[in-house]
């Protein structure tokens, strides 16, 4: 099997020998603990909506599973917070190793001393899925893959992704190497939420170098609706992986299918559960703050602003509340639709108390950074309004939300009409009822 490597076949070698000293019901006992926990290559799905974090779909989503080439995002996402810093830039070349050099395919097949521009190595990433340019740049960025790998492992836990260990940069079959859906939804969208400005690295189809053009092995880009990243995986072990990034209609979702048996098979239970999710989506007129859920749900004919517990106070609930938002949709609607659609005011015209929450954020920095895009873009709808970043904890860490508040109801609606025109993501947020 590709996953043996020399250390493990000696290693057998030695247990073989060893069972007939200690005989076979020891061995099972010695096999166990030196395994660790049990990885299974079994079907495992998660689906969230990015802005919010709500959970749309899960399935076996705390299995353990081999990432295989999922593996990139997370090298993928230290080169970014690299760049972001200015340690590193898209011009730097990088050296070949012998050991880069000689990783099995999928590979550019470079030689010992060869060189590659960091811009081409992120392409070799997303499209190539390249084993030795993963390996070049653990090298570069890391000293050694080994050490790499322990920066990896060491982010995955500050992402919240607490059942995740990396061995290597690439993917390639390692027993210590595993994940789950749920983490690596949680890597997904990080790396959306923290790097949008590199997020079009994982929408090209297509990658030439030296002479050669090199296919997006992401079948889903082009052929499904709003599909736009983010990177497929496979080996014997995994079976056949995919995270897919998704945007319709203004929401955004995160999907990852885990174990599938076959390239197609794993593709269209993909497209289905993107579907479901956008069907899902689409019941609530607004799904506000993800966890803010209404004291009592809305009736059309009372004319009172509905009351909702502010969700920045929710603290330890929030993931449980997460997680019950994909299935309790309807409960999650913060201005009743008959009330909006007859445009019955909810508050007097004076009132500046709403907000537009522009996005969730794993990184506080990126919140900011959403905050200034935002105000660049709508400087006549936001002048005189505050920007407001809430940092909302539980368990799994901490998340910020970016709002722009001060605005009136109105504003706040023609604020988030002009961003879904952009597929920007905006939800409206009513005013805090203690203020």
């Amino acid at each position: 099997m590709a996953e043996i490597d020399g250390t493990l076949i000696r290693t057998k070698a030695w247990l073989g020998r060893a069972a007939s000293w200690v005989g076979r019901g020891a061995l099972a006992a010695i096999l166990a603990l030196w395994a660790g926990a049990p990885v299974q290559a079994r079907y495992a799905a998660y689906v969230i909506d990015v802005d919010t974090g709500a959970i749309l779909h899960q399935t076996n989503a705390g299995t353990l599973n081999y990432p295989a080439s999922l593996t990139k995002i997370m090298t993928l996402y230290l080169v970014f917070e690299a760049l972001d810093r200015g340690e590193r830039h898209l011009t730097d070349m990088l050296p070949v190793s012998r050991h880069a050099a000689g990783r099995p395919p999928s590979k550019l097949r470079f030689k010992p001393g060869d060189e590659i521009m960091l811009n081409d190595a992120i392409l070799a990433l997303t499209t190539k899925s390249a084993n030795d340019v993963a390996t070049v740049i653990a090298e570069w960025l890391g000293g050694t893959e080994a050490g790499f790998a322990e920066r990896m492992t060491a982010r995955a836990r500050e992402l919240g992704m607490t059942d995740t260990t990396f061995r290597n940069a690439s993917g390639l079959p390692d027993r210590r190497q595993r994940t789950t859906a749920r983490d690596l939804s949680v890597l997904a969208r990080a790396i959306y939420t923290d790097f949008p400005h590199f997020a079009h690295y994982f929408s090209i189809r297509s990658f030439s170098y030296r002479g050669r053009t090199y296919r997006n092995h992401n079948n889903l880009l082009g052929r499904v609706s709003g599909v736009d990243g983010i990177k497929t995986g496979y080996t014997n072990a995994s079976g056949y992986n995919l995270a897919a990034s998704a945007r319709r209609d203004g929401h955004h979702v995160i999907a990852v299918v885990m174990g599938g048996r076959t390239a197609r098979r794993r593709d269209n239970q993909m497209r289905r559960l993107l579907d479901r999710a956008f069907v899902t989506v689409a019941r609530n007129e607004v799904l506000f703050a993800a966890v803010s859920r209404p004291r009592h749900k809305p009736d059309p004919d009372d004319p009172r602003p509905l009351a909702a517990d502010p969700p920045d106070r929710l603290g330890a609930g929030f993931g449980r509340a997460t997680a019950a938002v994909g299935e309790a949709l309807s409960s999650y609607i913060a201005i009743p639709r008959a009330r909006a659609a007859s445009g019955a005011e909810t508050s007097p015209p004076e009132e500046r108390a709403w907000g537009v929450q522009v996005g969730a954020f794993s990184r506080e920095p990126a919140a900011a950074r959403t905050l200034d895009h935002t105000l660049e873009i709508l400087p006549d709808l936001l002048a005189g309004t505050q920007r407001r970043i809430i940092a909302v904890s539980d368990e799994h860490g901490t998340l910020y939300r970016a709002r722009q508040v001060g605005l009136s109801e109105d504003q706040a609606r023609r604020v988030c009409a002009r961003l879904h025109q952009r597929d920007l993501p905006c939800l409206i947020s009513p005013p805090d009822p203690s203020s």
